[in-house]
């Protein structure tokens, strides 16, 4: 939660036995705290590191939010996305996972406020997210406008060293001397955790080969073979051990590439030989240095082999 650092605390700190004067004035000029999620218990708003298991593609509501005095209707977007830390995640949850992910809803008016994650494994910095324990492990992020207490969000590659973000907020943004250390330390930690098995465990698995008996709203890990642009879409030939087809799908994802693993979010059966993504369908990157990536692969691999010995 958000700290007060009051003048009287800062004193007791100074005069504690065994505490560096240094220590207790850098961490009085930070302007933010932040918590893990195994902290997260009583209902407030947290600062927090996040890294990204899973994420809704950005949809307009058909509820217009209102703005306050002016009753002004106004279009208003949503992203959901699911965040893992080193505290809770698919490894030290294993039975109960999910019901200890964090559920991140972020609601803004300007479709430029809301988060398109390109890849799993991503860190996203929340500041002022409302954690509401009575809902599962819900935080809800408020962009919208008239809200006084606004939050905000930034997305940190995992794979570089890049210390921008790629994605932001607000065109303006902190960024602290604490946040540099903090990403460092996430991102040796993701590179670690993604190499052990069962690192990423999702529960709505489907095969294409089974695409048309299970029918719709499942999901999908594949491999990218080709990518088409058409003047309105993007065309995504795509395999797994099982069988191959085509995905149709919007512009946007131009950030995937021919050979990427991804994870396709709620799709649906447009033909035998055709999916396109369900309202909520997202697609993400798998990162190459998961044993999810590794493991595909290995698969694929075989299956490929043994295809060509017959």
């Amino acid at each position: 939660m958000e700290g007060k650092k009051t003048t009287s605390s800062r004193k007791k700190a100074e005069n504690a036995n065994g505490v560096n004067k240094n220590d207790v004035d850098n961490f009085y000029s930070l302007k933010y705290l932040y918590t893990t999620f195994d902290n997260l218990k009583v209902q407030g708003e947290y600062n927090f590191y996040g890294i990204i298991y899973d994420a809704s593609f950005p949809k307009e509501e058909e509820n217009h939010a209102i703005l306050p005095n002016t009753k002004e209707p106004l279009p208003k977007y949503s992203c959901v996305l699911k965040l893992i830390d080193q505290s809770t995640n698919c490894l030290t949850n294993p039975v109960d996972f999910n019901e200890n992910v964090i559920t991140l809803i972020i609601q803004a008016n300007e479709r430029e406020n809301i988060p398109y994650a390109h890849q799993i494994g991503d860190i996203i910095r929340v500041h002022r997210g409302l954690y509401s324990p009575k809902a599962k492990r819900n935080v809800y992020l408020n962009l919208l406008k008239g809200n006084q207490m606004k939050g905000s969000w930034c997305i940190f590659a995992a794979g570089t060293n890049d210390d921008k973000p790629y994605l932001c907020s607000h065109k303006k943004y902190t960024y602290e001397s604490q946040d540099s250390k903090n990403i460092d330390s996430i991102r040796e930690w993701i590179k670690n955790y993604m190499a052990l098995d069962n690192s990423l465990v999702y529960y709505n698995q489907n095969k294409l080969g089974n695409r048309i008996q299970e029918g719709s709203d499942k999901d999908l890990i594949v491999h990218v073979v080709k990518k088409l642009e058409l003047d309105d879409q993007l065309v995504f030939f795509i395999q797994d051990d099982t069988d191959g087809c085509e995905l149709h799908t919007y512009k946007y994802f131009d950030f995937i590439k021919e050979n990427d693993v991804i994870r396709i979010r709620s799709y649906k059966v447009f033909d035998s030989d055709v999916l396109i993504l369900n309202e909520f369908g997202n697609i993400l990157n798998i990162p190459t240095n998961s044993s999810c990536y590794k493991n595909f692969m290995n698969n694929l691999s075989k299956k490929l082999k043994d295809y060509q010995k017959k």
